[in-house]
């Protein structure tokens, strides 16, 4: 007994995909076009419980079987693409977003991707990084979902259906209410978390369990009505909801909502089920798992060799059209065949799963592991020589931010009279100090992601990685307190993670919403209690950015044959992508030594990213180590940072 094809879901699944990537293509309309992921989950949910069901009823499930064919669906493909990301990302990429990247293959093969790039930050803060396998944190959740959901099925259909639908609806009431609490508190892990996810699933499961006679009563006037409905709600969700919304949330019950409506009401007598079902629709669905698989690594590898601040929409529509492209072709010459062979218990795909995979570990657990090594077999000259010149800057030590007991391995001198300490930033502001100096006597304090403000750090990372900011910080002054030879700290912070309304934590370990102000008196604060222990501060401000990454520009540079001035920033670029961060520099920096960078690296007219054919960057905003060498010397830091010299440049 098979399950009727009904070709208004790949309709349905057009509309998702096609959300997801006019989404990530930038085109305004489609603001909320993530929640194409939320479609997809309740169709998966749906047809997973609908073929359950189906076996179940038939005395022929077995979860070797199911297990089988999800595989045979999933896997082919996505070992397709992963192979040309490897590829790819071996040819051109920096020898450090290589090994970056390459930790993230494994992740993928073994289901848990979405809890990887939980750990790395935000879903949206991380989509305008270079993650060319981001998307398939969604895949991780519906792996996982399959692979719990049966079992659960199993148990609970045993004991009888009604049993099923309470557990699906205690499941759906417990899931959306912690992603509602979540969202209020650690934004990030709500966004990958299976769990805060697993109602829109349970939508799609309940949906599946309900008698089809029972809603073939409706009348057909109250089918199109819900089916339009459904239909303009997820229409209303891609055109109006924003990423500033807190999500998935309440919000989420819109488009879950509507694609229940649309799955349940929408057939081929409603004018919904009859434009769902159009061909090109139709053909646009079947290809859909192939299309998201090929998209996100499509879109950012070309922003790698273009530069994603070139690409047009003109351009993007052309990616568009490639994608769907690649992806028809690995739909018909890998998906299709290796649905339809017939294998004795599927034992030989089997085989071929864990072959594959095995080669994936391997792969990239070799990449993972070149730390530091600046020349890798077949890769051009010009590539190495980038990598070389653009390797991360870690100041003095790699060890940095580490709390005190770390602090004897970042030090130039047993006594140090400079400290420097704040984010990542503090790291090519040491790297600065010394290339004024180099026998300066400094000490790094360099925490990633972890300004030095007093009593505040950004939540953006979850509370725990907040309360971990607040630990090291209260170290640092622990250590400032007990030593006698530091006579100036130098407080070096990029101040990225706290925009406008962004979550911080406080010292009374409540989280709050942030805003100019509050990080101001965070930096006055810091400022205040290091004159009141006899030392002097210094403030290092900020690093030009436009939100382009510069250390990506100048591997265009070298690779492609971009003009030297391609790097280059406008100034009101620079000063809308500071936003804030002026005002807050501006404000702390009254009556304190500091060096404002923005004006030593930019003019009225632009700011030059190649001063004398210097690579000033090493990313976004990172300084890389020939960078660091430039400021210092050109602001004669370590002169400012004794108070030498106080004018402004």
């Amino acid at each position: 007994m098979s399950i009727a094809y009904r070709p208004e879901i790949d309709g349905l699944r057009a509309l998702a995909v096609s959300s997801v990537l006019f989404s990530h293509a930038k085109f305004e309309v489609f603001s909320g076009g993530f929640v194409g992921v939320d479609i997809f989950f309740v169709i998966s949910g749906f047809l997973i419980t609908s073929i359950l069901l189906r076996d179940h009823a038939a005395g022929n499930f077995s979860f070797f079987d199911f297990y089988v064919k999800r595989m045979r669906r999933l896997l082919p493909a996505l070992f397709v693409v992963l192979f040309f990301c490897f590829l790819f990302s071996y040819a051109f990429l920096p020898v450090e977003r290589l090994r970056d990247f390459a930790r993230t293959p494994i992740t993928v093969v073994l289901f848990f991707s979405n809890f990887h790039f939980m750990g790395q930050g935000g879903y949206f803060d991380l989509g305008d990084k270079f993650q060319p396998l981001l998307h398939t944190w969604s895949l991780g959740i519906e792996e996982q979902f399959y692979i719990v959901y049966p079992i659960f099925f199993v148990l609970l259909l045993a004991w009888s259906r009604r049993a099923l639908v309470t557990g699906l609806i205690i499941v759906f009431v417990a899931s959306i209410v912690l992603a509602q609490y979540l969202s209020a508190v650690d934004a990030r892990v709500n966004y990958f978390l299976p769990f805060t996810r697993a109602w829109e699933l349970a939508a799609g499961c309940l949906l599946a369990t309900v008698s089809t006679a029972l809603l073939g009563r409706v009348p057909r006037i109250w089918r199109e009505a819900a089916a339009l409905s459904g239909a303009d709600a997820i229409g209303e969700s891609v055109a109006l909801l924003t990423p500033e919304l807190a999500y998935p949330s309440f919000w989420t019950l819109i488009p879950v909502a509507g694609t229940v409506l649309v799955l349940a009401m929408a057939d081929g007598q409603t004018l919904v089920g009859k434009l769902l079902s159009m061909r090109p629709l139709v053909f646009l669905g079947l290809v859909s798992y192939s299309l998201y698989l090929w998209h996100q690594p499509g879109f950012v590898y070309s922003g790698f060799v273009f530069g994603a601040e070139n690409i047009s929409h003109l351009g993007y529509a052309a990616l568009i059209l490639l994608c769907v492209l690649l992806a028809t072709g690995t739909y018909i010459l890998v998906e299709t065949p290796v649905r339809r062979r017939r294998f004795a218990r599927g034992a030989p795909q089997l085989v071929a799963v864990c072959v594959s995979a095995a080669l994936v570990f391997v792969v990239s657990s070799r990449l993972t592991i070149i730390y530091g090594k600046q020349a890798l077999p077949f890769r051009s000259a010009a590539v190495t020589d980038m990598d070389t010149r653009l390797r991360r800057n870690f100041g003095v030590s790699t060890d940095c931010g580490r709390l005190p007991g770390g602090a004897e391995y970042c030090r130039t001198s047993p006594t140090p009279t400079i400290a420097v300490w704040g984010d990542s930033h503090a790291r090519h502001a040491a790297g600065a100090v010394l290339a004024a100096n180099p026998d300066a006597s400094i000490i790094q304090f360099s925490g990633s992601g972890c300004p030095a403000l007093l009593d505040l750090a950004s939540a953006r990372r979850g509370a725990d990685w907040a309360r971990n900011c607040l630990a090291f910080n209260r170290s640092v002054m622990d250590w400032l307190d007990n030593n006698e030879t530091v006579e100036h700290v130098v407080l070096a912070s990029a101040l990225l993670d706290f925009k406008r309304g962004q979550q911080v934590l406080n010292g009374e370990d409540s989280v709050t919403r942030s805003d100019s102000r509050m990080i101001a008196s965070g930096l006055t604060g810091l400022v205040d209690w290091i004159r009141a222990r006899d030392m002097e501060p210094f403030l290092y401000s900020f690093t030009p950015t436009n939100g382009i990454n510069i250390g990506y520009c100048y591997y265009r540079i070298a690779l492609f044959g971009r003009e030297p001035t391609h790097c280059d920033m406008d100034t009101e670029d620079m000063l809308r992508s500071a936003g804030d961060r002026i005002e807050i520099f501006k404000a702390a920096s009254a009556g304190v030594n500091s060096l404002y960078l923005p004006d030593l690296l930019c003019s009225e007219t632009g700011c030059g990213m190649m001063p004398g054919g210097t690579f000033l960057y090493n990313d976004g905003h990172h300084l890389s180590y020939e960078g660091a060498a430039h400021v210092g010397k050109a602001s004669d830091l370590y002169k400012r940072v004794k108070g030498e010299i106080t004018a402004p440049r």
